[in-house]
C-alpha cells in the first residue's frame, strides 16, 4: 500500500485544502491519504475555532483516508521544530509521499531553492544568529533566506514551513518524496475572502459570523454551524487569566517550559501585572524579538506543562481521530502503537503515556474554555467509515 500525508491544522478546513487533497489524489492515484492534524490548539497559539472530532469529520468528508492528531508539545512550536516532529512521526508510521501547498513560486523552483539551502545550511545557520540580535528567530531567518537567495519571493510563512519539511526529512535520512503544489488565489496571510471563493484560513476565520458559507465545503461549514449552537469559542482572556494565575501567584518556574528564553520570564511578568486583558498585553509584550504566536504558545505551553525535554523523548504511537477501510493497513503497523481507545494506553510506554497525557490534558482546557464536556478523548469513539 502507497501512501501519502499531508500536514494539517484544518482551522477551519476550507475550499483551498479541499484542492490541495484533490490535486495531490490526481497525481498520486490510488495512494491511501493521511492528514497529522493540530489537535484543540495550533500552531500559532490559539485555541481552534471549532475542536479536533468536527475537523476530522470534515477532512474524512472531503476524501481522507484517515486523520491522526498530532502530539500537542508539537502543534505549539514554532516552524523548526513543528516540522521535525511532525516528519518523524510521520517516517515511522511509513508514509512514501508528503504533499504540501507553497506560495510565489511554481515547484521545481521551489524545490531547487530549498536545496541550495540545505547545501548552505553552515551558513543559513550563522546568518540567523547574527541577524538574532533585535529580531524575533523568525524574522532572523527570514532575512537570512532571502540573502542566501538573493530573492524574497520564497519567503512566506508556508513556504518557510514547507522548507523545514524538505529540511527535516533530509536531516533524518527518511526515505519521504515530497510533492509541493501551488496555492491558488489566496495567501495565508490574506485576512479578505476571496470572489472565487478560495480564501485562507485567516479570513475566514475573521468573518466567521458573517457569510463565509461558500469559501468551505459544505460538510465544513455544517461542522462549524453545529460547534456555535452547541458550544462558545473560546476566549483568550480564560487563558490569559490560568497564565496570571501561574505566573504572578503561583511563582510557578519557566525555565523548563518549550518556547523558553533565558529572562522571558521576568519580562512577561512586568507587564502582566498592569495589563487585564489579552490584547493589551500581546500589545505591550510583542516585540522584534518576541513575537504574538511566540507568546501565545509559549503562555499554553506553562499552563499544560510542556517542558523542553519532550523534543527527545521516542514517540512510539499516534492517536487517531478517524480512518476508513481503506488505511485499516496503516494501523498493523508493527513499529508503532496505534491509540483509539482508552483501552490502549495500556500499550504505551511510560514516555508515550506521558506524551497522550498532555493530548488529553490539553483536549480538557479546550473543553473548559468552550463548555464542552470534559475528557471527550475517551467519550467519543474514534469516526470510522
Amino acid at each position: 500500500m502507497k501512501t501519502f500525508a499531508i500536514i494539517s491544522e484544518f482551522n477551519p478546513l476550507h475550499n483551498g485544502h479541499k484542492y490541495l487533497l484533490e490535486k495531490s489524489k490526481k497525481i498520486l492515484k490510488n495512494y491511501t491519504s493521511l492528514s497529522l492534524m493540530s489537535g484543540d490548539f495550533v500552531q500559532r497559539g490559539d485555541p481552534s475555532i471549532i475542536d479536533k472530532f468536527p475537523r476530522a469529520k470534515s477532512a474524512m468528508d472531503i476524501g481522507f483516508d484517515m486523520i491522526i492528531e498530532m502530539p500537542i508539545h508539537i502543534s505549539l512550536q514554532a516552524a523548526e521544530f513543528f516540522a521535525r516532529g511532525s516528519i518523524i512521526l510521520l517516517d515511522k508510521i511509513g508514509i512514501d509521499y508528503l504533499c504540501f501547498g507553497i506560495e510565489n513560486l511554481e515547484a521545481d523552483e521551489f524545490l531547487e531553492k530549498s536545496y541550495l539551502l540545505i547545501e548552505k545550511n553552515d551558513e543559513l545557520e550563522k546568518l540567523t544568529k547574527e541577524n538574532l540580535i533585535n529580531k524575533s528567530y523568525a524574522k532572523a531567518r527570514y532575512d537570512s533566506i532571502a540573502f542566501l537567495l538573493d530573492d524574497d519571493r520564497f519567503i512566506s510563512a508556508n513556504n518557510i514551513l514547507a522548507f523545514e519539511y524538505i529540511r527535516s526529512i533530509n536531516d533524518i535520512k527518511s526515505k519521504i518524496k515530497v510533492l509541493p503544489i501551488k496555492r491558488i488565489s489566496s495567501l495565508n496571510k490574506d485576512d479578505d475572502l476571496r470572489e472565487n471563493f478560495i480564501s485562507s484560513s485567516s479570513a475566514i476565520r475573521k468573518n466567521i459570523l458573517g457569510d463565509y458559507k461558500d469559501h468551505l465545503p459544505i460538510y465544513s461549514y455544517n461542522m462549524i454551524e453545529n460547534f456555535k449552537k452547541s458550544y462558545n469559542f473560546a476566549n483568550y482572556n480564560y487563558f490569559y487569566g490560568l497564565f496570571k494565575f501561574l505566573l504572578l501567584i503561583a511563582n510557578k518556574d519557566m525555565t523548563n517550559i518549550i518556547g523558553y528564553e533565558e529572562g522571558i520570564d521576568n519580562y512577561l511578568k512586568k507587564i502582566a501585572n498592569g495589563e487585564k486583558s489579552i490584547s493589551s498585553f500581546l500589545e505591550k509584550s510583542t516585540t522584534n524579538r518576541f513575537t504574538t504566536s511566540r507568546i501565545k504558545r509559549l503562555m499554553l505551553n506553562y499552563i499544560l506543562e510542556n517542558t523542553q525535554n519532550f523534543n527527545d523523548f521516542d514517540i512510539n504511537f499516534y492517536k487517531v481521530l478517524a480512518f476508513n477501510k481503506k488505511s485499516e493497513s496503516i494501523l498493523k503497523n508493527p513499529n508503532l502503537n496505534s491509540f483509539l481507545c482508552k483501552n490502549d494506553r495500556k500499550n504505551l510506554s511510560e514516555s508515550d503515556k506521558i506524551i497522550l497525557d498532555k493530548m488529553v490534558e490539553a483536549s480538557n482546557l479546550f473543553s473548559l474554555a468552550t463548555d464542552r464536556a470534559l475528557n471527550t478523548d475517551y467519550k467519543n469513539k474514534v469516526i470510522k467509515l
